[in-house]
């Protein structure tokens, strides 16, 4: 299946002000729920019960999360790539496969 990265305006307009739900991109169990408020912070509500809050922005067509414990509080920058009308495949800026996100409804 041939996927296309979003543009800087495509990634804004799937993410903000959104609630996703996340999955795992091997296995494609559910991972998290995340809401990107416009506001410009996000809340990460684990399938395990913990939840953990941050913020994120765009830089280009890529965005970025940085939250107080997930992925031990780092910086990271991602891309998206449409799956179909709903989803997008994300990954790492370095091409590492990060959640599949789609918006839920």
């Amino acid at each position: 299946m041939k996927t296309e990265r979003l543009a800087a305006g495509e990634v804004r307009e799937f993410l903000f002000g959104r609630s996703l739900d996340c999955f795992h991109p091997d296995t494609k169990a559910r991972a998290a729920t995340i809401d990107y408020l416009a506001n410009g912070t996000c809340k990460a509500a684990m399938v395990d019960g913990a939840s953990d809050e941050g913020r994120y922005g765009f830089d280009r067509d890529l965005y970025w999360t940085q939250y107080s414990w997930f992925r031990d509080g780092g910086l990271f920058r991602f891309y998206l790539e449409r799956v179909d009308d709903s989803t997008c495949q994300a990954y790492f800026e370095d091409g590492v496969k990060a959640f599949i996100q789609t918006i839920k409804t």
